[in-house]
């Protein structure tokens, strides 16, 4: 199952810290790169907000509604690892429930290389 990441006031480039922190955990991000949720959204897509702010803004499209501190705010390493952590520890425990479209694969776990 594919995800991505984008956001209804998308910054110019990725925060630094959140490239490190995704390298760190084997993910892929290049700091060049942010879309707005506009750009990536597709009518069968599960939607998780991890910022009240742009759960407001995204209304009746955004399922899922996961409060994570913005670890921009606190600018420490602990800070960008909690914000990884938080969502993901919940995928982890979600992605097994959910069924793919078909001919989409099938989760790969958080972390993980594909």
């Amino acid at each position: 199952m594919p995800a991505l990441s984008a956001g209804t006031d998308p910054a110019p480039r990725v925060h630094p810290r959140t490239v490190s922190t995704a390298h760190r955990h084997g993910l892929p991000l290049h700091a060049g790169h942010t879309a707005h949720v506009q750009d990536v959204l597709r009518t069968d897509d599960l939607i998780a907000a991890v910022c009240d702010t742009a759960y407001e803004e995204l209304g009746i499209h955004a399922v899922l509604r996961w409060s994570v501190p913005d670890p921009v705010r606190a600018d420490t390493d602990a800070a960008f690892e909690k914000a990884f952590w938080e969502p993901s520890s919940r995928i982890e425990r979600l992605a097994p429930a959910l069924t793919p479209a078909p001919g989409v694969p099938g989760p790969t776990p958080v972390g993980t290389k594909t």
